[in-house]
């Protein structure tokens, strides 16, 4: 009995012994420490002061030299078949040159058959007076001439109507390609026109007409040279009798205009509409609009804020602020 108690001791102690050593078998655990405190950047803007100057609000287009002095050429007083068109576009043509011909053979026919009958009643006239006294027959003899005459100037006349003669001196600027010869061309049906080369003004057409306004000044850029010009004619001035296709027109004098410029050649115009002198002037995209509100952002003590700005004139790229900004304070750009 006492060996067993013995053993039971001995295995007791064993035990105690095993699970006091088995605490040092384990690694100590590591306090955990906390992160260290991360200070946040500091925000950074690019402004753009605030300064005053001066905003314009133009337009530019481009034109085209035409002369202020036109003629169109017709036939007048009588139609007929075509017979021939003597010029082409571009041709210089004098006061008075035939430019275009309607067939006048039966004219020229009617007219050697007409100074036939002439010299006859010229002839018989001759005689009546050489050997008659009678006084009547003299007389008849001589209705015969002049009748024979009249008509032989009537003819005549009409011959030369069949001819159409430029009415100015200049250039050929419109031929109507669609009437061919042989073709029955009605009287004052337009078949030619001719400008005066020498007198020129800058003719501009397009969208922004209805801007332009009469006595309006203006630049002209021909050849990189710059000269000043003036608004003479607006869509508003255009004659009711003018063409549809004439009615978008704006018409520009000069001032010392080269005499090397010509007909159809092509410049450009810049025109000024509105100029607004000594004001806050801003880039027009830092001009926010939110529900008809438009404000803008400004630094204020180091932080962002909204300001909103009343706009006045504006263009492409700039913006007139007539309240809410102040010269010197500075504009958030990015």
């Amino acid at each position: 009995m006492t060996k067993i108690r013995g053993v039971l001791l001995l295995i007791i102690m064993v035990l105690l012994m095993t699970s006091l050593s088995g605490c040092y078998l384990f690694p100590k655990e590591e306090e955990v420490l906390a992160p260290p405190l991360v200070e946040p950047p500091e925000i950074t803007y690019e402004t753009q002061e605030v300064k005053s100057g001066v905003i314009e609000k133009k337009i530019s287009a481009s034109g085209t030299f035409v002369s202020i002095e036109q003629a169109n050429m017709f036939f007048k007083h009588r139609g007929g078949r075509l017979k021939d068109i003597h010029v082409k576009v571009g041709d210089y043509v004098e006061k008075g040159q035939v430019i275009a011909e309607l067939d006048s053979s039966d004219l020229e026919n009617q007219i050697k058959q007409q100074e036939i009958q002439l010299k006859k009643a010229q002839t018989r006239l001759s005689q009546v007076k050489a050997h008659s006294g009678d006084k009547y027959e003299q007389r008849m003899a001589q209705y015969d001439v002049e009748l024979a005459k009249l008509t032989l100037d009537n003819l005549k006349r009409q011959l030369n109507e069949c001819k159409l003669t430029a009415d100015i001196s200049g250039n050929v600027v419109y031929v109507d390609l669609n009437v061919s010869i042989g073709d029955y061309v009605d009287a004052y049906q337009t078949l030619i026109r001719v400008a005066d080369p020498n007198k020129l003004q800058l003719q501009v057409t397009g969208p922004d007409t209805s801007s332009f306004n009469l006595g309006m000044e203006a630049d002209v850029t021909i050849k990189k040279q710059t000269y000043s010009g003036k608004v003479v004619m607006t869509p508003a001035d255009v004659p009711l009798d003018v063409p549809e296709e004439q009615r978008d027109i704006v018409r520009i004098e000069v001032d010392d205009l080269p005499e090397d410029v010509k007909l159809g050649e092509s410049a450009q115009v810049s025109l000024i509409l509105d100029k607004r002198e000594d004001v806050i002037v801003i880039p027009r995209n830092l001009v926010r609009n939110y529900m008809g509100r438009k404000y803008v952002l400004v630094l204020e003590d180091g932080l962002k804020k909204e300001r909103d700005v009343e706009v006045g004139l504006e263009t492409a790229t700039e913006a007139e602020i007539m309240k809410g900004l102040e010269e010197g304070e500075l504009l958030i750009v990015r």
